[in-house]
């Protein structure tokens, strides 16, 4: 059987990511585009239109200034298989903080936005909720629970209870969000308007990178702020294909740079220039970028005219209905803590939003009242992260103090 030249390709740039992936860990939005049109010939044009439809509403926004802020209702999936996969309803109150504060400007590192970008930072005014009603009109928290029986899933498997996933919420009234054990180290997946099918209409995201977390790069939730980004129709800085090496790819957004660079595996704060790329600087710091968490800041204005346009003109059910409870606040000095994984052998992680400028203070004790680790910090007005080695540790039980501006967290450790 004969296969396609445009079939031969998208399977040949497949593979290549593919043996990129592990070293990565980037969404999926890419590959699951290049699928949809090698897969559905009319899915070009259709793009094509709703991205007409996407413009005309663009320029014609005025209703929006009547609205302070937008709330969406968001049911998550938790698919589960061990424990540690079954995410506490803490870890989700406090992703959904981070969300919130991304996308109204209320992120505490949002001064930290370079000054040639300041002038087109903003914040987007939508707001998040976890729904009170779920599509019957019964009470539920919000979250649903699926206890799996596979190590880890394909993006496609998550959306069916005939498998091991969760059928999907009405998607016209709700945000569906998955957290699950995703296969080929993907971190996760937000479907563009109209990209796919009702049934697998949402956000996926590996449950590794959810909210505060061990992550290397991707600890302090940004992920989602990106997958939902995509969800309410932005592409990334370098466009909707694979690479920019070119500069001829775009993300239909007249306030974000061309790039070429996807950051992947970077935090370029703190560099004696800022990158450039495709003749301008590059905007690392943006939501939709690849950087390390901890340097993205922003999104543009032109970004927030984009995702309301989407909104109202590509999902504007989700604003028909009134199912939402209030959302967690965080601590006001400190937000919630995060510190894993426990127990440990290797490495053990330290993360928490700072509210306010504040001295932070780290120590270990062993059973016995001996510090075995110390460590301090003066004016941290951010975040605070932060790694100890322990594995050259005894086996047992060690206290970790953890002192933000006068207010002490005590907690026990366990070196395995």
């Amino acid at each position: 059987m004969l296969v396609s030249q445009k079939r031969l390709f998208c399977l040949f740039i497949l593979v290549q990511l593919g043996l990129g992936l592990k070293a990565q860990s980037q969404c999926a939005f890419a590959e699951e585009w290049a699928l949809r049109i090698d897969m559905d010939s009319r899915f070009s044009n259709r793009m094509l239109e709703i991205e007409n439809l996407l413009q005309d509403r663009i320029q014609d926004l005025s209703q929006v200034e009547t609205r302070s802020s937008f709330q969406i209702p968001v049911v998550f999936h938790v698919l589960w298989n061990t424990e540690e996969e079954n995410l506490s309803d803490e870890a989700i109150a406090t992703q959904l903080d981070i969300l919130n504060q991304d996308f109204t400007g209320q992120n505490p590192d949002f001064n930290l936005i370079p000054t040639s970008f300041k002038s087109v930072a903003t914040a987007a005014n939508i707001e998040f909720c976890l729904v009170s009603t779920d599509p019957s009109g019964n009470a539920t928290s919000g979250i649903t629970r699926t206890r799996t029986f596979v190590d880890s899933l394909r993006i496609e498997q998550v959306y069916y209870s005939s498998g091991e996933g969760q059928d999907v919420w009405d998607p016209e009234r709700y945000l569906n969000i998955w957290i699950a054990n995703l296969e080929n180290n993907l971190v996760g997946f937000g479907s563009y308007p109209g990209q796919n099918i009702p049934a697998e209409d949402g956000v996926v995201i590996d449950y590794r990178v959810f909210g505060l977390n061990d992550h290397p790069r991707l600890n302090l939730g940004r992920t989602l702020t990106h997958e939902v980004g995509h969800y309410f129709g932005l592409f990334h800085p370098w466009g909707d294909g694979f690479f920019n090496t070119d500069c001829g790819g775009d993300d239909r957004v007249p306030d974000t740079p061309l790039q070429s660079s996807t950051f992947s595996g970077q935090c370029p704060d703190g560099l004696s220039s800022a990158p450039e790329s495709c003749g301008s600087t590059d905007m690392y710091m943006n939501f939709m970028n690849y950087t390390n968490d901890q340097c993205l800041h922003m999104f543009t204005q032109g970004q927030a005219l984009r995702m309301l346009a989407s909104l109202l003109e590509l999902r504007p059910g989700l604003l028909t209905t009134d199912v939402c409870t209030g959302a967690s606040q965080p601590n006001p000095m400190t937000g919630v803590v995060h510190i894993g994984p426990n127990p440990t052998d290797g490495t053990l992680y330290i993360s928490t939003f700072l509210q306010r400028s504040s001295s932070v203070q780290v120590e270990v004790f062993n059973t016995q009242g001996q510090r075995v680790y110390q460590s301090s910090w003066e004016n941290i007005n951010r975040y605070f992260s932060h790694t100890i080695s322990v594995a050259s540790w005894s086996n047992g039980f060690y206290f970790l103090r953890l002192d933000i501006g006068g207010e002490e967290l005590v907690q026990k450790i366990i070196k395995i």
